[in-house]
């Protein structure tokens, strides 16, 4: 499920045309979810790009995403936030080279239901205006919000791809128990760990 879940995310990254970084297992440095998301969006403003965004693996429809919208925001120096449902985190988040400050990004309450409002504040103190709010999309973390995606059929390719990982075609009520290898699934993360998209100007 996993691998179906990074190869959607990869595919949909892949299809913006924007250079793609992927910071992901022996790559990412920091103690916490926090620290690593920092020191990952840090290494992309170092390596010369002005802008960043930042998606997670968990969104079934990041396909569905206005790349060029993104970007166009980005460049008029307006932050980026992409809501999930119930507000608390977010699928993408985009923000420019002087709207990130390493410490006080990394501190920010990351895997809580607090992250969005203090994600929300904190780029409009280091921007100076609100961040634009893109659609609010799912994302899947729990047992349950796969199964609501599986009823629902709304992921297409993944949504096949997940029930022949599951062995069935009608695998709505049951998720198997948790893998100990691959823990997208063990809990909620309510930031993107999976990539960046990237702009240079």
């Amino acid at each position: 499920m996993a691998a179906a879940f990074y190869d959607h995310a990869r595919r949909a990254v892949a299809d913006s045309g924007l250079p793609a970084i992927e910071v992901n297992g022996a790559q990412q440095r920091g103690r916490n979810f926090g620290a690593r998301l920092a020191n990952a969006v840090a290494d992309a403003f170092a390596a010369g790009y002005e802008h960043v965004i930042a998606v997670g693996n968990d969104c079934p429809a990041l396909h569905e995403v206005d790349w060029a919208a993104v970007t166009e925001q980005l460049k008029a120096g307006r932050p980026v936030l992409g809501p999930t449902s119930g507000q608390d985190g977010a699928y993408l988040i985009g923000l420019s080279r002087d709207q990130f400050e390493h410490a006080a990004f990394a501190a920010l309450p990351w895997t809580t239901d607090r992250l969005f409002p203090a994600l929300h504040r904190h780029l409009v103190a280091a921007s100076g205006v609100a961040p634009v709010r893109l659609a609010v999309r799912d994302d899947v973390n729990e047992p349950a919000e796969l199964r609501a995606l599986l009823r629902r059929n709304r992921a297409g390719a993944l949504a096949a791809r997940l029930r022949r990982v599951l062995g069935s075609t009608h695998c709505t009520s049951h998720v198997p128990a948790r893998s100990t290898t691959r823990p997208v699934l063990e809990r909620r993360s309510r930031a993107p760990p999976y990539s960046s998209l990237l702009s240079r100007r």
